[in-house]
This record gives C-alpha cells, sequence and structure tokens, in this order.
C-alpha cells in the first residue's frame, strides 16, 4: 500500500512526543513492505537512520491509507477513499483538562474537540495503548461497532542502546542519577519527586531533569531557573538538582539514560493518569534503567507486574523517598535491571507495530457513515456553539 503518515509535530534528529511514534510507526510499516511517507510540521527533516522519506507537505494523490493523531490530522484526511487509521495513544483531551484553562488551552480543547465526530464516522481503524485508551475509544465508536480498536503501544528500538555514556554536566562523579526524562507538563508531578528527594538529606544523588524547550517549540515551558526555584522551595541546590539544558537528540539519548540509575515519571491523578500509557517510561525499558512511577496507568501497572522499579501513590513524599532509597542499592538495582532485560523482546517497535501491518491489510470491516451530520456537530463545537465536554461523553 501506498501509506502517508501525518503528525503535526517536528521530525529530525531532535524530536519528541508525537513526532517519535510517527517516525517508528512509518517504519514499521516500511519494514512491512508498505511504500510510506511521513508528512511532518514545518522545518522537519530527516533523523538520523534508515526510514522513509520525510516532507512537510503532504501529497493525497493515489494515498491508499492515512495514519494519524486525530489531533493532526487536517480535514483532507476525512474524505477520499482512502483507508484512515486514526492513531489515539495520546490521550490529548485528558491533557487539556489537566491544563490550566487559558484562552490557548481552551482554543485547542474546541479544535481537538472537534475531531471526534469526523473520527466517529470516518475512522477504518483507531490504534490504543492499553486496556483504558481502548476502553475510552470504544465508546466512541459506538455507533459503529466494527472498527477495530488496535492495541499498538509504545515500542523500544530492535537493537539495545550502545554501551557509551555521557557524564552530566553538574552531577559530580560517583553521584547516583534520578532522571526525569522528558518535560514537565501540568499533570505531571515534579514536585512530589523534588520534596521526596529532600528526604534523603546528604545522599550523594542526583535529580536531573530537563529544561530545554521541546523541538519545535520556541520557549521552554519550564525553565532552569523554573527548576532551581523549584528546587529552592524543597531546601535542594545543586548538585542535588541539576538542569539538562540542551534536548537529547533521538540517536544519541543512550548516552544519558546508561548514566541513570533511576528513571522517573509521577503525575497527578486523574482522568489523564488513567489513560496515560508513559512513553517516557519505555526508555528505561530499553536501556535497563529501572522506573520510579506513581500509580495510575498503563505502565505503572507493567512495572508493578514486571518488576521493573517502583510503584508509589500519587503525592505520597514518604513513600517516595523510601522507593528511591531502596531502589538505588545495589541488590534492586540489579534485581530491577533483570527484569527489565527479561521483558525487553516484546516491546520490540516491529512486533509492537505488528497489529497495525496484520489489520490494515483487512480493513474496511465497517461501514462509514455520512461525514456531513459530523462536520455540522464539529463546525458548532469549532464556533463555540456545542459543549465540547459534552461530546467527549
Amino acid at each position: 500500500m501506498k501509506v502517508l503518515v501525518v503528525t503535526d509535530d517536528r521530525v529530525g534528529p531532535v524530536m519528541a512526543g508525537s513526532a517519535l511514534r510517527a517516525w517508528e510507526l512509518s517504519r514499521v510499516l516500511l519494514e512491512a513492505g508498505h511504500e510510506v511517507v511521513l508528512a511532518a510540521a514545518a522545518g522537519s527533516n530527516h533523523p538520523e537512520g534508515h526510514g522513509p522519506p520525510v516532507v512537510s507537505k503532504a501529497q493525497w494523490r493515489g494515498i491508499d491509507a492515512v495514519v494519524g493523531a486525530p489531533w493532526s490530522l487536517p480535514p483532507r484526511a476525512f474524505v477520499g477513499s482512502h483507508l484512515l487509521v486514526v492513531d489515539g495513544a495520546t490521550p490529548l483531551l485528558a491533557e487539556l483538562a489537566a491544563s490550566p484553562p487559558l484562552p490557548a488551552v481552551l482554543r485547542r480543547i474546541r479544535t481537538a474537540s472537534a475531531r471526534l465526530p469526523l473520527v466517529g464516522v470516518r475512522a477504518d481503524a483507531v490504534l490504543a495503548a492499553g486496556p483504558a485508551q481502548a476502553g475510552w475509544w470504544s465508546e466512541r465508536l459506538c455507533k459503529r461497532p466494527g472498527v477495530p480498536v488496535i492495541d499498538v503501544p509504545f515500542g523500544i528500538p530492535d537493537s539495545d542502546p550502545p554501551p557509551e555514556r555521557n557524564d552530566i554536566e553538574g552531577v559530580p562523579r560517583g553521584w547516583s542519577v534520578v532522571l526525569w526524562w522528558g518535560g514537565v507538563w501540568p499533570w505531571l508531578d515534579l514536585d512530589t519527586l523534588l520534596a521526596a528527594r529532600a528526604l534523603l538529606g546528604s545522599a550523594s544523588v542526583s535529580v536531573v531533569v530537563p529544561t530545554a524547550a521541546r523541538p519545535g517549540s520556541e520557549a521552554s515551558v519550564f525553565s532552569s531557573s523554573d527548576l532551581l526555584a523549584a528546587a529552592r522551595r524543597h531546601g535542594l541546590q545543586p548538585p542535588a538538582v541539576v538542569p539538562l539544558e540542551h534536548w537529547v537528540p533521538y540517536a544519541d539519548r543512550h548516552r544519558v539514560l546508561n548514566r541513570a540509575a533511576l528513571l522517573a515519571v509521577l503525575h497527578h491523578p486523574g482522568p489523564e493518569a488513567d489513560l496515560s500509557f508513559r512513553t517516557r517510561a519505555l526508555d528505561g525499558l530499553w536501556a535497563g534503567v529501572p522506573l520510579l512511577v506513581s500509580e495510575g496507568g498503563a505502565v505503572a501497572e507493567l512495572a508493578r507486574i514486571g518488576g521493573w522499579g517502583g510503584v508509589v501513590p500519587t503525592h505520597g513524599v514518604d513513600a517516595t523517598a523510601a522507593a528511591m532509597d531502596l531502589l538505588l542499592g545495589r541488590r534492586e538495582q540489579e534485581r530491577c535491571r533483570r527484569a527489565l532485560a527479561a521483558h525487553r523482546e516484546a516491546w520490540r517497535w516491529s512486533l509492537v507495530g505488528q497489529p497495525l501491518c496484520e489489520t490494515l491489510t483487512e480493513l474496511p470491516v465497517a461501514p462509514r457513515h455520512s461525514l456531513m451530520p459530523a462536520a455540522v456537530v464539529a463546525a458548532t463545537i469549532l464556533t463555540g456553539r456545542h459543549d465540547p465536554v459534552r461530546t467527549q461523553t
């Protein structure tokens, strides 16, 4: 098939989030024998490594199938005879609901919500990451129960990370690194991690937090100054807390991961946490770095069952400090790293992406509905005449 993968994120040697997923799914489809083009945001270019061509302007003529997050798809994606596979693995509406209700956020809620009626009548398949997401999407496809909801979570590279590691500026040699891997967003809970680090007192432990602007953004949402101010509120200062002031290229991330003793991802309780699949935690699985995660969400359950690290109550400062102290010990480090190694093979991109490849050749299985009524509902949401929350539920 001729497959167009679409993302509104910037793809390149330095990328994050939905761009990473679009790139890796494109490569899975390419390896399966499809002719693939990845259409990404302006300023995108080809990342390091084998993969499909990357363009900023999609060519729709002759396309057999389109794959993309609903929030990234242009109106053109919903019309025509091509197959439409909606990648619903990012719970964007739940993330936005957990964000401050600023005008830009409210506008984004409207534009994202306006996609749901279109997905409901036009999608030929939906990708989800974990059972909670699959259930959420099945509810929104209840009028078309024949549309398959396919579990395609985030994966890890088919090859293990190289052994090289870099020192992290500001972290003393011999100190353990607790790595907060990724951005600091309103639904995530860095504050509990900092409070827990404060309880460890003079321990030789550095909490390292990336503070650079996200690829494609002009400014960081959580700067080095913000981090150091948050640290001071807990009586911390470098090197107990260290900003990572550059965004690590995708092909070089193993150099930082290999320096870490723990990879921490804590969140606040709520719908976002319930629907989440913490993609950043999968880098810990890949590199064999034990995890420290909040309870709630698919990855926390995987970590608990698989022994990948520690799962702590949300906002549980004392429990988080105790887990950090335990997991940084030699015995727990060895146990967790053995458990991670034992589960790694099942999470290769070539395996987690296989259900997409298998389903693509069998679509469509459910009849499509008329697009016009859904387009009218979408228009009323965009113009503010329809409550987007009602549309979501």
